[in-house]
């Protein structure tokens, strides 16, 4: 063999080691990168369905002890959707499981690249299913409050922080309809800066083992 042979081979033997090592290096990375969203995720989810939990507490009471029809109605609503909530979230938590070493390296990344997608979608749609039932359940039960004397109803505890007035019906409405707001711009936010860079990651390292 010619010594330009000998010296091609090693070229090449060295540069195969090399992209190995540095995709191998860009896999941890990633790898590292879905732990920690999903850590977060988890905790999101953790803490969701903790609220929608204590939430049906809160409105029972309420649905209990509030004489008004209409706002008996919206709590009733109200308890619906945080059972909805929480099953959302729950199959979340069950989406969100790490990939099994049992899978091959490829499988494992089209479990992650499945899994944010499953996250990303879960947040593009939030709107719809979270932060417009919640508001609108919650403009039901503002409206439907009357005035207790009508029922001759009295708690001061309920009274002390239930917008009885128009003016504070007014107040409550409008910061309720800038928190959702705000909400679905978290989300959105979410996923544009979260979720889509590391699933385009995902997707790219993917199609690289698949070529390898």
């Amino acid at each position: 063999m010619l010594e330009p042979e000998l010296k091609d081979i090693w070229n090449n033997s060295s540069r195969t080691s090399q992209i190995t090592f540095e995709t191998n290096q860009l896999i941890d990375e990633l790898n590292a990168k879905v732990s920690d969203i999903q850590k977060k995720i988890r905790n999101r989810d953790l803490r969701e369905i903790s609220a929608s939990l204590f939430g049906i507490l809160i409105f029972g009471y309420m649905l209990y002890e509030i004489p008004f029809p209409i706002t008996k109605l919206a709590c009733g609503f109200s308890i619906m959707w945080f059972v909805f909530v929480i099953f959302k979230f729950k199959q979340s938590k069950q989406q969100n499981m790490p990939a099994k070493f049992s899978l091959s390296l490829i499988e494992q990344f089209e479990y992650q690249e499945a899994t944010m997608q499953y996250q990303a979608n879960l947040l593009e749609s939030a709107a719809y299913w979270y932060s417009a039932p919640a508001f609108v359940t919650n403009l039901i039960f503002i409206v439907g409050l009357g005035n207790p004397v009508d029922y001759s109803w009295s708690n001061s505890i309920a009274e002390s922080f239930l917008p009885l007035t128009i003016n504070l019906k007014i107040m409550t409405i409008i910061a309720l309809a800038l928190f959702y707001s705000f909400t679905i711009w978290v989300n959105k936010r979410a996923v544009i800066k979260g979720i889509e860079p590391l699933l385009n990651s995902i997707k790219s390292m993917g199609q690289q083992l698949k070529k390898e």
